[in-house]
């Protein structure tokens, strides 16, 4: 069994819908003087391998990703491209806005495990940029109203998004 304050005390990113990455980024560059960003299209044309699911199922879809940090706290912006996800969800129901913030776990499903004993689900999964992680959306905004992610991080990383170099 998990210790809830063990294992959720890595904090490590929030996570942002947008409609357009780039105008985004452009703003937060300007106007906040944040960034540089890490801009990605998700999955990546040299990682089609990337497993994703939504709601359970096999899905298909893609995003258009951006990162930079902000002091300890990884800012992501993602914008929908296609296939039925949470994220579409979120922009269509409520628009641009804060969808989730993340946690780096160690077990990934004991902890997905211990959640659905609280009746949380995972409405949406994959595998992470970098190859033997793991990432999952929990069904928690209607409980909590907002998003939480976990992330299985390997080990001796930090569990941030690489760079694009950093990606092996």
């Amino acid at each position: 069994m998990i210790e809830p304050h063990e294992t959720f005390n890595d904090l490590v990113q929030v996570g942002v819908v947008v409609s357009d990455v780039d105008a985004t980024i452009k703003v937060l560059s300007e106007v906040f003087g944040l960034g540089p960003f890490r801009v990605f299209d998700w999955p990546s044309e040299d990682r089609p391998d990337l497993r994703r699911f939504y709601h359970g199922e096999p899905a298909d879809f893609t995003a258009r990703m951006a990162f930079a940090e902000i002091g300890p706290i990884e800012l992501e912006l993602i914008q929908p491209m296609g296939g039925p996800s949470v994220w579409g969800d979120y922009l269509k129901e409520h628009g641009p806005g804060i969808h989730h913030i993340r946690f780096n776990v160690d077990e990934y499903e004991s902890v997905t495990d211990y959640l659905k004993t609280y009746g949380i689900d995972v409405a949406q999964s994959g595998d992470g940029i970098r190859p033997g992680t793991q990432w999952a959306n929990l069904g928690t905004e209607a409980l909590i109203g907002f998003g939480i992610e976990i992330f299985k991080k390997l080990p001796g990383t930090n569990g941030r998004t690489p760079q694009k170099s950093e990606i092996t």
